[in-house]
C-alpha cells in the first residue's frame, strides 16, 4: 500500500540540515512539503529546490510555527519524515492528534530527549540515527546512515599533481568541532608539496601559514563556499576533517560520494565514514545540549606525517579512496529500506 509521505524541509544554501532535506527530497517519493522560512538575512535560502511546498515562517523568539497552517498541512498524510528537528517540539502531538506518524533522523549532539529539564519534550514515532554514535544512551531508535546518491557529476583529475587536501570548516559549532585549528597546526610540519583548499560558512577563515619546512605549501580559500555546492570536491584527492566530536559529518559522505579519500581521527563513529584514521592523542569531555560526550583530538604531527605518506605513496593514495567508495552508503541500496522503515511506522 502506498503511503503518503511529508517531508519538513529547510533551504538555506550550504547549510547541512538543509542538504540534508534536500537529499531526501531528491530520492524519496515526497508527496508534501513544509518548507520552514528562517528569518537569517545573513544567510541564502532558495525555495526554489521544493516548488509546490507550504511555506512557514519560523518565530526566533518562541521557537515556533504557526499551528493551524501546519495542522492544515498535516491533512491527508500518513507519515512525516524531518532531518534534526521538527522545527517545533509540538509537532510530534499535532501528528498525534492528526493521525500522522512523525520519524525524525536526528543529529545525536543536539538530542536533549531524556535529560533532566526536558521531561516535556515530545517523542516521534521513532528516531532514526545516522550512524551508531551515542545509540547506547540516546533514545531508542533504528540506524539509518544517510545515503548519498549513485553519480555525483563533479570533476575528477587523477593525474600526479601535488597532493590536493580539502578541508571543510562549515558552521562554526562550539569547540572547534571540524578541528581546524589542529589541521593549521599540521600543515605548518607537512614536507611533501600540497595544494590546500579551505572552505567556509561563515564569511571567516583561519589563515593557514607555511612551515620552515614546506615552502611549496598553497592555499586556496573560499569563505563562503560554492554556487554549486558539489564544486567544492572538484579535482580535489583527499578532505581532511580532524574533528573532535560529532554523530554526522556530511561532508565525509559527500566527499567519498565524490572519490575523494577521508581522513580522520581514530574513534567512534569514523571508520563507518573514513578511509585514512589517524591515532587519537588525547581524550576529553564536552558539555552540550545533548549532555556529556567524549572528544578526540589528534596530534598535529601525526595528521602531517598521515598526510606526507598520501602525497608521497600515490598507491595509498588511490587505495584510500577506493575505500571511502566502498564505505559510503548509497540511495540505490538504501532507498527500499527507508521505504519499508516507513510504512512499518505508518502501520504500527
Amino acid at each position: 500500500m502506498a503511503i503518503r509521505l511529508g517531508l519538513i524541509a529547510r533551504s538555506e544554501v550550504a547549510r547541512g540540515i538543509a542538504l540534508q532535506s534536500r537529499n531526501f527530497y531528491d530520492h524519496m517519493p515526497v508527496d508534501d512539503v513544509l518548507l520552514v522560512r528562517m528569518p537569517r538575512p545573513d544567510c541564502k535560502e532558495a525555495p526554489e529546490w521544493y516548488p509546490g511546498a507550504t511555506h512557514a515562517a519560523y518565530d526566533p523568539i518562541r521557537h515556533q510555527l504557526d499551528e493551524k497552517l501546519v495542522t492544515v498541512w498535516l491533512e491527508g498524510l500518513d507519515v512525516v519524515f524531518t532531518v534534526e528537528t521538527p522545527n517545533d517540539w509540538r509537532m510530534p502531538l499535532w501528528c498525534r492528534e492528526m493521525g500522522v506518524k512523525l520519524v525524525i533522523q536526528g543529529n545525536p549532539e543536539f538530542v536533549r530527549h531524556g535529560r533532566e529539564g526536558f521531561e516535556h519534550l515530545a517523542h516521534p514515532d521513532q528516531w532514526w540515527w545516522p550512524t551508531k554514535w551515542r545509540t547506547d544512551i540516546l533514545p531508542t531508535g533504528v540506524h539509518m546512515p544517510v545515503p548519498m546518491p549513485d553519480r555525483v557529476q563533479v570533476e575528477r583529475d587523477d593525474s600526479d599533481v601535488p597532493l590536493r587536501v580539502l578541508h571543510v570548516v562549515g558552521k562554526r559549532a562550539y569547540a572547534d568541532r571540524n578541528g581546524t585549528e589542529i589541521l593549521v597546526s599540521a600543515l605548518r610540519r607537512v614536507r611533501r608539496k600540497m595544494h590546500v583548499t579551505i572552505i567556509g560558512l561563515d564569511g571567516e577563515l583561519p589563515k593557514v601559514q607555511a612551515g620552515p619546512s614546506n615552502r611549496n605549501l598553497t592555499v586556496e580559500y573560499h569563505p563562503d563556499g560554492f554556487d554549486n555546492h558539489w564544486d567544492m570536491y572538484r579535482n580535489q584527492d583527499v578532505l581532511v576533517i580532524p574533528r573532535r566530536y560529532g554523530g554526522l559529518c556530511l561532508p565525509a559522505l559527500e566527499a567519498a560520494a565524490c572519490g575523494l579519500a577521508v581522513m580522520m581521527p581514530d574513534c567512534s563513529p569514523n571508520a563507518e565514514l573514513a578511509s585514512v584514521l589517524v591515532p587519537v592523542r588525547r581524550a576529553a569531555t564536552l558539555s552540550l545540549a545533548a549532555g556529556t560526550i567524549r572528544t578526540a583530538e589528534v596530534a598535529p604531527l601525526d595528521l602531517s606525517e598521515h598526510l606526507d605518506r598520501l602525497a608521497w605513496d600515490r598507491n595509498s593514495l588511490i587505495q584510500a579512496k577506493d575505500t571511502s567508495q566502498a564505505l559510503v552508503p548509497r540511495w540505490s541500496m538504501w532507498r527500499q529500506r527507508y521505504l519499508d522503515r516507513l510504512q512499518e511506522v505508518v502501520s504500527r
